[in-house]
């Protein structure tokens, strides 16, 4: 009857995630792509399957990744693309004085049109707040505007650590909880301070994917930890819930600086940084460090 193959490592990762997560996991063919790596689909129904998965794909180098985005046409990496929770995400008002919600992950733009927080904005009923976070740039309004709508949010980091992050100066209303972020945050101010960040901010729009320019100060604007997070793709860590407010004040129109290849140069070297301080191990997309489960494993 000849011997059983045994199982490859993706096919085992594959095997746990089912045994532990309450939600559906399901995978593609295994002779769809046979030159590429694997790839799984995880729809949670709690939190506890996203924690579960996050430690599954810490430990076979598999990429958590939000279901929403793309991979490039050859992939290296075995993904997992996990859905935001839409089953029992909910939407609560925080404080009416100053209009702010709090909305779970997979809380639709259906399901806050009620409250003015999109106001004015043309986004799609379906667009989930995970989403519109991770990908501001997809949809209209202006990302300035778009930014300002953001309080604070609760985040799953790659080590496993949930944190609320939020305002970072003046108006900040409670201390950092983990000793994680507490290590991080020196980090990631040295970076806003470096010569390649400061002068990204001379460059209109900012020309780096990540929005480190939300930790330097202005007259204007005190560091914000959340909205450092604001356009993060899904690639420097998982945000379970996010705080919202309808911005009054709109932003000017400021001119335009194109970034020279030397700028793109620099604002390329900032994510790279930013990416390797959050993510270090490529739990949320691999880097240049890590390889993951390859196709042929």
């Amino acid at each position: 009857m000849g011997r059983r193959t045994s199982a490859t490592p993706f096919e085992q990762f594959c095997a746990r995630l089912e045994r532990t997560c309450l939600g559906s996991v399901r995978t593609a063919p295994s002779n769809a792509h046979p030159e590429q790596a694997p790839q799984a689909w995880l729809k949670p129904v709690r939190l506890e399957d996203i924690a579960h998965a996050r430690a599954l794909c810490q430990e076979y180098r598999v990429a958590l990744m939000l279901e929403g985005g793309e991979l490039p046409a050859a992939r290296t990496q075995a993904t997992l693309w996990v859905s935001p929770q839409p089953a029992g995400a909910t939407l609560s008002l925080v404080d009416s004085r100053t209009g702010v919600w709090r909305a779970d992950a997979g809380c639709t733009v259906e399901q806050l049109k009620e409250t003015g927080v999109f106001a004015g904005m043309n986004l799609p009923p379906e667009l989930t707040v995970a989403q519109w976070f991770a990908w501001p740039e997809t949809v209209s309004g202006g990302v300035l505007d778009s930014i300002r709508l953001v309080e604070q949010a609760e985040v799953l980091l790659a080590d496993g650590t949930v944190e609320v992050l939020g305002p970072f100066g003046a108006t900040a209303k409670a201390p950092l909880r983990s000793l994680t972020v507490q290590r991080l945050v020196p980090k990631l101010f040295e970076l806003a301070g470096s010569e390649a960040a400061l002068r990204c901010t001379q460059l209109v729009p900012w020309p780096a994917c990540y929005r480190l320019d939300a930790l330097i100060a202005t007259a204007a604007h005190e560091p914000h930890l959340a909205q450092l997070l604001f356009g993060h793709q899904g690639r420097l860590g998982w945000v379970q819930a996010l705080w919202l407010k309808r911005a009054d004040a709109q932003s000017q129109v400021a001119r335009e600086a194109p970034a020279s290849e030397y700028d793109k140069e620099l604002a390329s070297h900032l994510d790279q940084e930013l990416k390797h301080i959050l993510d270090p191990l490529g739990v949320f997309g691999s880097n240049s460090k890590l390889k993951g489960l390859e196709s042929a494993s």
